[in-house]
């Protein structure tokens, strides 16, 4: 059951859908959509808040057509999270050094989210001193930890690792009823349909052992993203394969290795190599040039939305001088951060 929200008062309840679609991804991707008769959506408005399984999500888009003869009314819903997208909760200084859990909660603050369970107790620091998005700031900070982001209503937790350690049997029983494979090469990711005749409780993150001798299926791996309907979840859609776990960790150790010095003068000041966060968003593919040329090869942090890209750095006389990005999709939205060394003065 869909309960709808205009601010704390209870619109409506949605028992009955025509389709109804969640998605889950490893890298904060978590979005709803439905479709039910158009005499049952008559209450329905964008900026409500959908409310299904303890988990809230904002009405972005609300689209009315007639299918035949039915008139019917379809909703996409964005997590609430999205909110820290919002201008309002841009940020353009951030300073801190310390525990992730105190980190996390100074970044939320102000805005409707808490920390929750931060799986990390090392010092962290994360300096930013330009505009961005809340957003983009919070999975900075995450993949700095190099963790992953989870959602508990409006807590935000950080996880070491989200689903389950141990390899799950998915397939090999006749629990399986129906199974299509497909790769892409140029994304070096697999997606399955799987159909169950009974219900299997899967989520993102889980390790998984897929195995369907007909198809030639034999591979212990990972979910990065699900899909199911939250109605009828007897129908499954995963993709698996590594979480690019290479980001997140160049991003904790740059950082780590601040933090240990750190406990060895009495500030970051006395630290001569300083360093600075290059910012940018790039919609379908294009290039990120930088304010100025570096000679250290600089770390980053992607994050697309909308589908799947490919970055190269920008070379000139032995520098660093910008980022190209390919992307799959011309609407595919890339947040770039990169953490660059300043070159010495002269």
């Amino acid at each position: 059951m869909i309960e709808i929200y205009a601010g704390a008062t209870l619109i409506q309840s949605v028992n009955k859908v025509i389709s109804s679609n969640i998605r889950e991804t490893l890298e904060g991707e978590f979005t709803l959509s439905f479709t039910v008769m158009a005499k049952s959506a008559l209450a329905l408005k964008t900026k409500q808040i959908a409310k299904l399984d303890n988990q809230y999500f904002e009405l972005v888009q609300i689209s009315k057509s007639i299918q035949g003869s039915l008139p019917t009314c379809s909703v996409l819903c964005e997590h609430v999270s999205y909110l820290l997208n919002h201008e309002m909760y841009n940020i353009t200084e951030f300073d801190f050094t310390g525990d992730p859990f105190g980190g996390l909660s100074q970044l939320l603050a102000g805005t409707p989210f808490s920390a929750g369970i931060v799986d990390f107790t090392e010092s962290v620091t994360m300096k930013i001193n330009q505009k961005v998005s809340r957003r983009a700031a919070l999975m900075q900070f995450i993949a700095i930890l190099g963790g992953e982001i989870q959602y508990d209503g409006y807590s935000i937790n950080i996880r070491s690792h989200r689903g389950s350690n141990d390899y799950i049997p998915v397939m090999g029983s006749k629990n399986v009823t129906n199974v299509a494979l497909s790769h892409d090469s140029r994304e070096n990711a697999s997606s399955y349909d799987i159909s169950f005749f009974k219900l299997m409780d899967l989520a993102v993150g889980d390790n998984v052992h897929i195995f369907f001798n007909p198809l030639g299926i034999n591979v212990k791996t990972r979910i990065i993203s699900l899909e199911y309907n939250p109605f009828y979840r007897f129908n499954i859609r995963v993709e698996v394969g590594k979480f690019r776990p290479s980001v997140s960790n160049t991003f904790y150790k740059i950082e780590y290795n601040l933090s240990d010095v750190s406990n060895r003068v009495d500030s970051l000041e006395q630290i001569t190599a300083k360093y600075t966060a290059e910012f940018g968003d790039i919609i379908g593919s294009g290039t990120f040039y930088f304010r100025t040329a570096y000679k250290d090869k600089p770390t980053y942090f992607i994050s697309a939305k909308g589908g799947e890209v490919l970055m190269e750095f920008l070379m000139l006389e032995d520098k660093y001088v910008g980022a190209m990005i390919q992307a799959s999709g011309e609407e595919t939205l890339t947040s770039l951060v990169f953490y660059c060394t300043l070159p010495d003065e002269e």
